[in-house]
């Protein structure tokens, strides 16, 4: 005979064993929807986990790869603004001075233009002083240190990277000094003796002069140099001789007088580039200016016009600022910027500071086509600069950005494929346990009602 006791049947048994499992499916699955991966521990899939934890931690990097780079993006953007501000505050200040080239300006047309270039230089300088995320970059602090350079020997010196070095001492003697290009014409009075229209071309471009019989050496020169920011020809009077110059040195230098009448200067010539021997190494210059490549480091010097022998040791050091722009912490990218202050914008005509009002070419009038060759020079100062930040900008940060962008979504696409979920299946598969666990819970309640009524009617049969 049967007996009825407190244990649990074998069918009991089995619904709370799989109770048990539908509930812990309905969590996985509850918990695999909540976070989107398939694997959220080692139990899960012990491989797969250590395979996605690499991916992972990748993914860590690259995005914060990305976040730097995003911060160099601004600030390269930010820069190149600046760059581009100071471009048109240059071009008001062309503009004011070719005005007045022919010196056909008033006097108080000439006041207001020399103002206006008093207001542009000073908006150039209050731009290299502006901040982007806490720091300048177009004041020269964003460049390296050049200590013990001597001014009278060398005019310019600009590093782009000392590669491995920390320091680029740089030492040496120019052997053979740059030339310019000249012409001569000679009138043994003093005075020109047939007329004659001239074409002067330099390598700067071109300008025709007409000369006039009687007409003084001094009078043609002053109109050559009135035309010399068209040319890049200058014209100086030796007693009898009028010596056409080139302001530019070396081969690049090209100087050529035409014209159809008698003028005993016509002819041409071309300078005379350079050579030296720097850190051991000789050299040919573009003109005057060398270019020193050394472990891997690159830098320019461009020495004094005419400067010939030994030249005083100088070294280029210091950390411009540095950007991280991979996954690798240790390679990083600088931006490196020369100063663009008008006190260090120009070239063999003069700097910009030197067009403000008291300055040594300011005041417009005979100083115009001087001030526009100025100018010119600046302009192509502030290309090199604009190049400088492109690279960076347009180069360095927009290549990481492409190249990050891409192992990002790559790793997302991977870290899906290894850990990513099926949200619809999953769905279903939770639907599926949750019912499974429900039906195991109402067959309990039903085998629970079942044994209170078994043992209700034994009650009622003992009397009870």
């Amino acid at each position: 005979m049967g007996r009825i006791g407190a244990g649990l049947s074998g069918i009991e048994r089995s619904l709370l064993n799989q109770l048990a499992k539908s509930q812990d499916a309905v969590e996985v699955s509850g918990f695999r929807l909540s976070t989107g991966k398939s694997i959220n521990k080692p139990a899960d899939d012990p491989s797969g986990y250590v395979t996605f934890s690499n991916f992972e931690t990748e993914l860590v990097d690259v995005n914060t790869a990305l976040t730097n780079v995003g911060l160099a993006s601004s600030i390269g953007s930010q820069a190149q603004l600046l760059v581009d501000q100071i471009r048109t505050q240059l071009n008001t200040i062309r503009t004011s001075a070719i005005a007045d080239v022919d010196q056909a300006l008033t006097s108080d047309e000439r006041t207001a233009n020399q103002a206006a270039i008093d207001a542009a230089i000073t908006q150039i300088n209050e731009l290299t002083r502006t901040e982007i995320s806490g720091r300048r970059y177009l004041d020269g602090s964003a460049d390296f240190s050049y200590a013990g350079i001597d001014t009278t020997e060398i005019v310019d010196a600009r590093a782009l990277s000392l590669g491995a070095a920390t320091s680029l001492e740089v030492s040496g003697t120019v052997s053979v000094a740059a030339e310019q290009a000249t012409l001569t014409h000679t009138e043994g009075t003093g005075l020109i003796t047939n007329d004659a229209t001239i074409t002067i071309t330099g390598s700067r471009g071109s300008t025709s002069v007409s000369v006039t019989t009687g007409e003084s050496l001094s009078t043609v020169a002053d109109r050559v140099n009135q035309e010399a920011y068209l040319t890049g020809v200058t014209a100086a009077v030796d007693g009898n001789d009028l010596n056409f110059t080139t302001i530019d040195y070396g081969t690049d230098a090209e100087l050529s007088i035409t014209t159809s009448d008698t003028f005993n200067g016509a002819g041409s010539d071309t300078g005379v580039d350079a050579t030296a021997t720097i850190n051991g190494v000789a050299l040919t210059g573009d003109g005057n200016r060398f270019t020193i490549t050394e472990n891997r480091g690159h830098a320019v010097v461009e020495f004094a016009g005419g400067h010939s022998g030994a030249f005083t040791t100088f070294t280029i050091s210091g950390t411009p600022p540095t950007f991280a722009l991979s996954t690798d912490p240790s390679h990083t990218t600088a931006l490196v910027v020369q100063g663009a202050q008008a006190a260090r914008l120009g070239g063999l005509s003069g700097t910009l500071d030197q067009l403000f009002s008291g300055g040594t070419a300011a005041g417009l009038d005979t100083n115009s086509s001087l001030a526009v060759r100025i100018v010119d020079e600046a302009l192509a100062d502030l290309d090199l600069i604009e190049g400088q930040v492109d690279a960076f900008a347009d180069v360095a940060v927009d290549s990481s950005q492409t190249v990050l962008a891409a192992l990002q979504e790559v790793l997302e696409t991977t870290i899906e494929d290894v850990s990513g979920i099926d949200e619809t299946a999953e769905s279903v598969l939770l639907a599926k346990n949750q019912a499974l666990a429900d039906n195991a819970i109402s067959a309990l309640a039903i085998l629970d009602q079942q044994r209170s009524s078994v043992v209700d009617l034994i009650r009622q049969i003992a009397g009870l």
